[in-house]
């Protein structure tokens, strides 16, 4: 059967428009995290004045007076007030923007500075003279946030009350969102705030990817905002999947430090120049308390390595491996009277939430029954997730996430999916429960 040229081509573009559609859904009732807005330390001075270089508008050569009367840049007001407040700059940044538009527009008019983030401007009401000029808007707007988030209960909007606002049911689920909305009472506002975060401080590739430079084949994980290179294909294929690797360039892999290099496998086992022999658990070294433990764990000599003093500096300290700890590399087990399955490493259980979750995680393991009474000597620790690095997404909903320490971040839209070098043929469909079990991260986007 021969298909038309427009068939074909018809049949192209709803499949690029299908693509392009799998963006974040807002969520009213979740707009920015409490950490977030609270990490005042997320920007440099030097930061700010890149980020403000990069933009149309004109606050990166903007100069306004203090509240001492003094001269400062409007990069130095977004950094002082930030710190002084404990608020993010970022969140200023896009403040300004959302109520004045000023890292856009090229020609603003004066009063655009004068009430640069809204404050002291209720709805419906003339501006409040007292908060007239940009370091004033900048550092009330900072110190009003500040209280909303130490004080947010002597306020209308409060975290897990339900309101209904412009005919949307909203439940603030933090408090960060609850201060947003008594600061904007009404959703369109809200959402174009949400809009602007992502648009210029969504991450580009989260905590837990894997990038590789396409001329050197070099691959690197990224963990903690740094690149840390995997220095052997064994190292790589004893703990990382060659299907999350994405492609980047080199201005790409520039923009994150560089890390400690990852060169054991984990649970290697790793001695110093004193004899002391250590196993490499999830990047920290645990030291195995003496030769009587190494013998009673099963370890034979020949399983361990020499390396240099400064090699195992490059690890954090973990709790040493004594006589009293069980299962140092991890083993899983079943509850037979509840039938939960916990995954048990160095004194700590860790739930499965499901089945789907074991098996992404622990394929081969074998799963021992035991009781409740002896599951209740180990104290909890976080349930276990996807690994990092997985796509996901679920039935019937546009909606792509991928899985970072543990959280699920969705990707803002299609076109940002293509940009980060991500695969269509990656996205695994998973259950409800299984993306209900990731607590919500921070949407992706990226400045691109």
């Amino acid at each position: 059967m021969k298909f038309s040229y427009y068939f074909l081509i018809s049949l192209f573009l709803v499949f690029i428009l299908t693509k392009a559609s799998l963006a974040a859904e807002f969520d009213p009732d979740y707009l920015i995290s409490d950490t977030e807005m609270n990490n005042y330390r997320s920007m440099t001075l030097d930061d700010i004045e890149r980020f403000l270089g990069k933009r149309e508008g004109t606050l990166k050569n903007y100069i306004t007076i203090d509240k001492e009367g003094q001269f400062k840049t409007a990069v130095q007001t977004f950094h002082e007030v930030a710190q002084r407040w404990l608020i993010n700059p970022k969140y200023l940044l896009v403040l300004v923007q959302k109520e004045m538009s000023l890292l856009t527009d090229p020609t603003p008019k004066q009063s655009q500075y004068d009430w640069a983030t809204g404050y002291g401007c209720p709805d419906g009401a003339g501006c409040d003279s007292r908060w007239q000029g940009f370091y004033k808007q900048v550092n009330s707007a900072a110190a009003q946030t500040r209280y909303y988030m130490d004080n947010i209960n002597e306020f209308n909007y409060q975290p897990n009350k339900i309101y209904n606002i412009d005919g949307v049911t909203v439940t603030p689920k933090n408090t960060a969102t609850a201060g947003l909305y008594n600061y904007t009472p009404h959703i369109h506002g809200n959402k174009l705030f949400w809009n602007l975060w992502n648009k210029y401080f969504g991450k580009k590739w989260p905590d837990g990817s894997l990038l590789r430079l396409a001329h050197d084949g070099k691959v690197y994980l990224i963990e903690n905002s740094k690149k840390r290179e995997i220095v052997s294909p064994s190292v790589f294929a004893s703990r990382f999947d060659e299907d999350k690797v994405v492609e980047v360039s080199q201005d790409d892999l520039n923009s994150y430090d560089d890390g400690t290099p990852i060169k054991y496998h984990n649970f290697s086992l790793l001695k110093n120049s004193a004899g002391e022999i250590f196993m490499i658990v999830d990047d920290t070294k645990r030291k195995i308390e003496n030769q009587a433990v190494f013998q009673t764990l099963g370890f034979m000599e020949d399983e361990v390595i020499t390396v240099s003093d400064s090699e195992l500096a490059e690890y954090e300290n973990g709790p040493n491996i004594t006589k009293y700890t069980l299962y140092p590399a991890g083993a899983l087990f079943q509850d037979k009277a509840t039938k939960e399955i916990y995954y048990i490493i160095s004194n700590r259980k860790h739930l499965v939430p499901n089945k789907e979750i074991l098996d992404f995680n622990f394929q081969g393991l074998t799963i021992e029954p035991t009781t409740s009474a002896e599951l209740e000597k180990y104290r909890s620790g976080n349930p276990v997730t996807l690994p990092d690095g997985e796509l996901i997404k679920v039935k019937n909903v546009n909606t792509v996430y991928v899985i970072s320490d543990g959280k699920k971040l969705p990707i803002f839209n299609g076109e940002i999916f293509l940009k980060m070098n991500y695969k269509w043929s990656n996205v695994i469909t998973v259950s409800l429960a299984t993306l209900d079990a990731h607590p919500l991260g921070q949407t992706i986007t990226g400045d691109w």
